[in-house]
């Protein structure tokens, strides 16, 4: 990237080194570009990572996709003076506006939950639950849509693979990620003083279609897999390091521990309980029992009852885009009421209320399954269902991915005896189980090789690889394997909070 004096500088603010908080500084000339504004997804929020003057600096912002690690700290950006404009995918915009009144509305939801009950264990027994000051509204939502950039003045965001200018000689192209629905690369074009430089953002990056490398990946119909075949010069690429020192297990392991659940339900006619992620999860697994149910492999008296708004929200977003289905999606989608989304072994359920009593009537006459959000179990529908279940043995909570360390998702997975709620510890008495291999984000295997079929195709090398959105050691890691597979030290760079990389 090419600045008044040859360059151009990127700064990552936060998700140097760790998962989430992906917030990184595009620096051209004069002008400055914000890619992204996420949170760091970690109880309480911590001081916003920029300053005033750097806020009033920003040209407009640019959001690769829709994850809370993306995008959650978008109001409060506004709150603190950002008036620019924002730059996604339709789909993307689309997911944001769902989010962002998720997050106007938490403190509302939560307010009403609490009302009126006390702390029932720890030092502060009989004390009132504290309640959350509404920092959001309505109001904000709609002024935060309305700063969405769109290319026809109606449906906020932007198709894939077209030319939309941001700033004075900077361009941007948004290309398929395959993460979750409008995910997207974004390849940053500047030219200025006679030079020009491509920067590719290519995180987070979805499962990849390699199978030539003998390597097993997720077949998801309902995104395609990450672009490859770009039409521009990649000078610099940022890629992420999610499962830079790991590789997923085969989806077939995954499929089979999903069965087992469910038949270790139907021993006892008890519950399967299913946490998972709104965006993306909730709607794999929905794919996968319907596969399931196809050929069979599903207990025949067993319903599985879906309670999440936002994954229904989320589902009639990719339903309005089907255009970025596989082919095998497009056709199971054909059938209004047999598809992936909606078949007569999936319920869905609007209300928590609607839920509790379909366990409470039904736990121990029938097996069934119930999947809610959120993963990790620490916020979202699934924690009243979980108070409701996990203290009867017949019960079966089935995880669905990672367990960050201190959530009731990773409680339950190391097996601990009890598991503390808002306002009452639960004795842990349900089977708990596991299902990996539904990770969105490429391994390792599959990041070096996205990286050879952008470099190793007749292009050029990139002048620079630069590595975040990983923990420590998986950059490192990652890092490593990239040096391994032919790729110049100089030019592989673990990204660090706050420093600035000059880009010639």
């Amino acid at each position: 990237m090419v600045t008044q004096n040859g360059l151009v500088r990127i700064v990552e603010q936060v998700a140097a080194e760790q998962v989430a908080g992906s917030m990184l500084r595009v620096m051209v000339g004069d002008e400055t570009y914000l890619f992204e504004a996420g949170s760091e997804m970690t109880h309480g929020k911590k001081p916003f990572p920029l300053t005033p003057e750097q806020i009033k600096a920003l040209q407009n912002t640019t959001f690769g996709h829709g994850h809370g690690d993306h995008i959650l700290r978008t109001l409060e950006l506004i709150a603190k003076g950002f008036n620019g404009k924002f730059y996604s995918t339709h789909q993307t915009a689309a997911i944001a506006k769902i989010q962002f009144r998720e997050e106007a509305s938490g403190p509302f939801i939560h307010n009403k939950m609490v009302a009126g009950k006390t702390f029932q264990y720890g030092p502060k027994k009989g004390q009132p639950l504290p309640k959350q000051p509404f920092e959001f509204r309505s109001e904000d939502v709609n002024a935060a849509m309305a700063m969405f950039a769109s290319l026809d003045g109606q449906e906020p965001g932007f198709p894939y693979e077209t030319d939309i200018e941001i700033g004075d000689g900077v361009t941007i192209k948004f290309y398929e990620a395959g993460h979750i629905p409008g995910a997207a690369q974004t390849m940053y074009k500047i030219s200025k003083g006679g030079k020009k430089i491509n920067v590719l953002f290519a995180y987070d990056l979805g499962r990849t279609d390699y199978k030539i490398l003998g390597h097993p990946v997720a077949d998801i119909p309902l995104v395609k897999f990450p672009t490859t075949d770009f039409d521009e010069q990649i000078d610099y690429i940022v890629i992420e390091a999610t499962y830079g020192n790991r590789i997923h297990r085969p989806l077939q392991e995954s499929l089979t521990a999903l069965t087992e659940a469910a038949r270790e339900a139907e021993k006892n006619k008890g519950v399967l309980v299913i946490p998972a992620f709104s965006i993306m999860r909730t709607q794999m697994l929905w794919n996968f029992l319907f596969e399931l149910e196809q050929k069979g492999q599903l207990p025949d008296d067993m319903i599985f009852y879906s309670s999440s708004p936002m994954a229904d929200q989320v589902a009639r977003i990719m339903l309005s885009h089907k255009e970025d289905f596989n082919r095998q999606a497009m056709a199971e989608f054909q059938s209004a009421n047999d598809n992936p989304f909606y078949f007569p072994k999936l319920v869905h359920q609007k209300t928590g209320k609607e839920t509790a009593e379909t366990i409470a009537e039904l736990m121990g006459k029938t097996p069934i399954g119930v999947i809610a959000s959120s993963g990790m179990c620490d916020m979202g529908r699934i924690i009243p269902i979980l108070e409701q279940t996990i203290s009867d043995p017949r019960n079966v909570v089935l995880l669905t991915g990672y367990c960050a360390p201190g959530t009731r998702a990773d409680m339950m997975k190391k097996g601990q005896p009890k598991i503390p709620f808002t306002d009452q510890e639960v004795e842990l008495k349900a089977k708990v189980m596991e299902m990996g291999g539904l990770s969105g984000h490429a391994d390792c295997v599959e990041m070096l090789a996205h990286l050879n079929h952008l470099f190793n195709n007749g292009r050029n090398p990139p002048k620079g690889i630069y590595i975040k959105h990983g923990d420590k050691a998986a950059c490192w890691a990652l890092r490593d394997e990239i040096i391994k597979a032919g790729y110049s030290p100089d030019i592989v760079h673990v990204m660090q909070k706050g420093e600035e990389y000059q880009l010639n």
